[in-house]
Parts: C-alpha cells; structure tokens; sequence
C-alpha cells in the first residue's frame, strides 16, 4: 500500500527549487566576476568570497575559481603588493586586496583538509597555479629567477599536516607535480625537512607534567604521527628523482638558467655531467670557466634536498609499520640518490642488531654500504648466522632474506669454517621446516657446496649419524667455532625418508655425483602449502590408486586376540589380548 502523501511544510524548499537557486546563484558569481573589471566594484570580492565559504560544495568550486581568476590578474599586474606609505589611498586599496588575498589562500588550504577529494583536488590545483603566478612577478621584479617558496612551504606544511589525505589528493600532487617538475621537487623535500625539524623541536619543548599539558602532548603525538603517515605516503611515491644532471630541464617556475639551458640543448654532451665530483668545482676553476650554475641545475643540490628530508623523517618516532616500509625501500629508493649514504650508518646498525623481521629487512641496505661505501661492520655475519632460525621460515619475508643470503655468500673469499655453519645450520632446519622450507634449505646446500668445494668433507664424513652424536654446537652463537667443519651432513639422509615425495627426491641429490649444475634458487622461494596442493591436485597420473573395496567401520582396527584365528580354542591365553585395543575402541564408528 502506498504511503500517504504528506503535506509539504511551509518553507521546505523542492528539488526543482534548489536547482533553480543554484543556477541563480551561479550566475550572480559571473555577473560579479565581470564587474570586478571596474576598481569601484572591489566589494565582489568579498560577496564571493562569502559564497565559497557555503556548505555546498558545486558553489564553493565556482567561486574559488571565480577568485582564481580575479587575483591572478591583480597578481600579475602588481595591485596586490604590500606597500609601507599606509596614509594613501592606494596604499589602503592595495593593501586591503592583499589581506583578502591571504585569507583566500588560507581557504584555500583548509579546502585541502576537507573530507571531500572534489574539492581537495581543485583547491591544489589553483594554489600550485598561484605559486607559478607569485614566482613570475617575483622574478620580473627582481630581474632574475625566483621560486615564491614563501607561499609554496603554506602549501605544503597544509598537505603534510592535513587529517583527511586523500587518495585522489595524493595521486595529483605526486603525478602531476611532485613527479614532474624538479624545481616543485626540489623544495618540497627543503620545506618538509624544515616541518619535521620543526614539529620535533615543538614536542620537546612541550614535555610537562601537569594534567593540562599532557593532554595537549597527547595531541601533539597524534598529530606527529598524522604528519609521518602523509610524509611518508608522499616521500615514497616519489620515484622521478634524476641520475644525471641532463635530466634536470623541467620546472613549473620557468627554467632558473635559460642561457644554460639553449647551450645544453645544442651541445647535450658538453653539459651532461652527471657526477658529483665534476659538480663540486672549486672557486678558482669556477672561475676560469664562467659564472657557476643555478643550484636547481646541479645534481649534487636535489641528492641533498632528499638526504636531508629523508634523515629528518628517520628522525621521527617512526611506528614499526612505518620503520619496515622505510626498510623496505631503502636499498633502491634512497642510497642511490643520496650524496652520503655513509650518514645512515648509525640508523640501519641499530636496525640490525635489532633483531627479527626488522634486521632482515635492513641487510640488504646494509651489505650495500658495507660493499660500495667501506663500512667497517666486523659482526655482519656473526649476526646473520643468528638470524638464521627457524622463525624465519615462517616470516612475510622468508624469499628476501633467502635471496640475500645467497647473495653475502657468494663470495669465494670467505672462510671455509664459516659457510660449512651457514651450511650445517640449513642442514638441521630442514628437519623440523615445513615443506616449502625444506625444498629452499636444500636447493642452497647444494650451491653452496658446488661453489665451495673445502666443504665436500660434510657429504663424504660418516662419523656423526644423528644429533647426540653430532659434533656440530647448535647452541653456539659463533660460526666460527661451532665445530661445523668437523661434522656430517647426516640430515640429508633423513630428509630422503621426508613424508613428501618432492622433498625426498630432491634430497636424494646428494647420494649422487656433484655434476648437476647449481639450482636457480627462484624457482624455490615462492612455494606454499597451496602452491604444493595446486600442483599435486593439477597432477596427471598413470594409474588411478588402489582404494579400499569394503567400507571401514574403525578409523584404526583393534586386535582383540593376536594372531589368533577363527580355529583357535575359545580358552586361548588372555595374555595375548591387545592392551591398546581398549583405547583403538574409542575410535569406533
């Protein structure tokens, strides 16, 4: 049954109504526009202005651009300058349209912290676009190139401190500027580096204990963590960051060196110094060759840019999540592109001897400065030898940390007492590994003892057959004194009896001569249980297996008379009676 319809209240405004004073609305903005070519109708301005500030959002995105419009033309012409002579009339004008223009701008940027994307996104758009309009009246009044960075680091300190960050607004700022434009780049990795410094120094500052003050700590804490989470969300979507200085040439500001820039491009060759040493010049070599480039030309100058903002993020109070994901990329993303990555010694040290799923993820980072930068780490294996446990079977990163090993050992160069412990140590957490484990450990025994043949002794030693009579210390925390050497590899030959056929037969590699080529390890680290399973219910088999012809009626037959037979005499001896038959019973079915 249809509702009844109900008496339309007095006042209560229909849809074709609301579209009506929309449209009506709409149209006031452009006439306003328009008449804000006459200096008489400068009050539109703030009539505008008062419709942005509306509750509806299709009204609040017609006026901002409406403004947009309107300030980039005074901008340019210089109307809105702040002048000292206050007692002038156009003193007064220009410095009422400034004030306007500021608290526009401040909107702005609370637009950014709307909940919103549809408007988050607009309101970037037109304060970047203001930014180019700022540094082009910056730069014909100073007869040279500047970057408006006073009002860029506004933008910047809204996006970083902003609660409700986007998707859209990340995916706009990063893929239509950030990862565009190297001057925009540039500075805001300055700028978030001065933010972060600036919230750290603010936190310690405000260490109180009175009830007051520690809620207002407590505040400060979530909005630290607010300001890691969006640094780190932008910091990481940054991938453009340039290897070489010819790959510097696209800025949102105008090029900062445009004769430099027509000389690079007739003769790419001649100004393609990618190094830092060819950029580091003296002053007397500057000298002879001219006039020195603009630092947003030079290589070494956005290498530090991000070393810098980068060290002041590792600075923070980084959650666990946050540290692994700042370990994750560190190798690839950071070192490359820093001028001295020898600075975060200190940082991936400490995440090291942390132990557990953080030191795995920051070997890779480490063993590069150990290798490329001459970091003296005399523990690195002692320490790797105590990550080898059997909890790193079962981590998230069980491939990553497998592919490293392989990779530290690799080297011929290393002590035959210490791979024989890497060695011995896989050999015994096969035993107890789960099947996509155990295929691993086997695969790099055996490379490892074709790439280092002093370790044959392990395979062709029988003296240990099991481990109370193994000489190999578990125990012992130090590869090199373990006794490894001295033992066998009596593990393998248990792991031929393995419940799973695949691990057996790939044991039973070394029952054989060592003339096979060594395994590519990939085609190990990926395997699961489900990986197992698909592959076992995808198998094509030549015979169908043998089932039971009778339904069973126990999940485990008990015996009452052993070896007794239907001929037997009823007073046979009850000693032959199964103990355990009272407890199969229970099984029945």
């Amino acid at each position: 049954m249809p509702q009844p319809i109900k008496k339309r209240k007095r006042g209560e405004v229909t849809g074709s109504r609301k579209d009506q004073d929309y449209k009506d609305t709409i149209q006031r903005i452009k006439v306003l526009e328009s008449g804000l070519g006459d200096k008489s109708n400068l009050n539109n301005l703030v009539e505008i202005f008062e419709i942005a500030q509306g509750s509806h959002g299709g009204l609040t995105s017609a006026a901002i651009h409406a403004l947009h419009r309107v300030y980039t033309t005074l901008l340019l012409k210089g109307e809105l300058r702040r002048l000292k002579k206050e007692e002038s009339a156009k003193a007064t004008v220009s410095n009422w349209l400034r004030d306007n223009y500021n608290s526009y701008i401040k909107f702005l940027c609370e637009l950014l912290r709307h909940e919103e994307p549809g408007l988050q996104k607009p309101a970037l758009n037109i304060l970047i676009t203001l930014l180019k309009s700022e540094s082009e009246f910056q730069t014909s009044l100073r007869k040279k190139h500047a970057f408006a960075n006073d009002f860029y680091v506004r933008v910047v300190d809204a996006v970083l401190r902003n609660p409700n960050f986007s998707q859209p607004l990340q995916a706009e700022l990063l893929g239509k500027y950030l990862n565009v434009y190297d001057d925009l780049r540039y500075y805001f990795f300055k700028n978030t580096s001065d933010i972060i410094t600036s919230a750290l120094e603010s936190k310690d500052s405000s260490e109180a204990d009175t009830p007051k003050k520690k809620k207002a700590k407590n505040m400060s804490n979530e909005k630290l963590n607010m300001l890691m989470q969006n640094t780190f969300s932008i910091l990481e979507g940054i991938r453009t960051m340039p290897t070489a200085g010819a790959e510097i040439d696209e800025f949102w500001t105008g090029h900062p060196d445009p004769e430099y820039a027509a000389k690079a491009k007739e003769d790419p060759d001649a100004f393609a110094d990618s190094s830092d040493e060819e950029e580091e010049v003296t002053k007397e070599v500057a000298g002879k060759k001219g006039p020195r480039k603009h630092m947003l030309v030079r290589l070494s100058v956005h290498k530090k840019a991000l070393q810098t903002c980068w060290l002041a993020f590792m600075k923070m109070p980084l959650t666990n999540d946050l540290y692994k994901k700042t370990l994750l990329i560190m190798h690839k993303r950071i070192i490359p592109h820093m001028t001295d990555p020898r600075l975060l010694m200190d940082f991936l040290t400490d995440s090291y001897n942390a132990g557990g799923a953080t030191a795995l993820l920051a070997l890779n980072s480490l063993f590069t400065l150990i290798v490329d930068y001459n970091l003296d780490y005399p523990e690195f294996y002692h320490k790797l030898y105590r990550l080898l446990d059997a909890n790193v079977l079962h981590l998230k990163y069980r491939s990553r940390f497998f592919r490293l090993l392989d990779l530290f050992l690799s080297s011929s160069h290393l002590p035959a007492s210490l791979i024989a412990a890497f060695i011995k140590r896989m050999a015994r957490l096969s035993l107890t590994a789960p099947p996509a484990g155990s295929v691993i450990l086997i695969a790099m025994i055996y490379n490892l003892l074709k790439r280092h043949p002093s370790c044959m002794a392990l395979i062709h030693r029988d003296e240990a057959a099991d481990a109370e009579t193994d000489v190999f210390d578990e125990s012992n925390p130090d590869p090199y004194t373990c006794n490894a050497l001295n033992s066998s590899l009596w593990e393998l030959q248990t792991l031929a009896e393995h419940y799973y056929p695949n691990v057996a037969t790939l044991a039973k590699i070394f029952t054989e001569q060592f003339t096979k080529p060594s395994y590519n390890l990939e085609d190990f680290l990926d395997h699961t249980y489900g990986t197992f399973l698909d592959k076992e219910l995808t198998r094509k088999r030549k015979k169908d297996p043998a089932l039971a012809f009778e339904k069973p009626t126990e999940l485990f037959p008990s015996l009452v008379k052993v070896g007794a037979t239907d001929e037997d005499d009823e007073t046979a001896n009850d000693d032959l009676e199964d103990p355990s038959a009272v407890k199969w019973s229970l099984w029945a079915f």
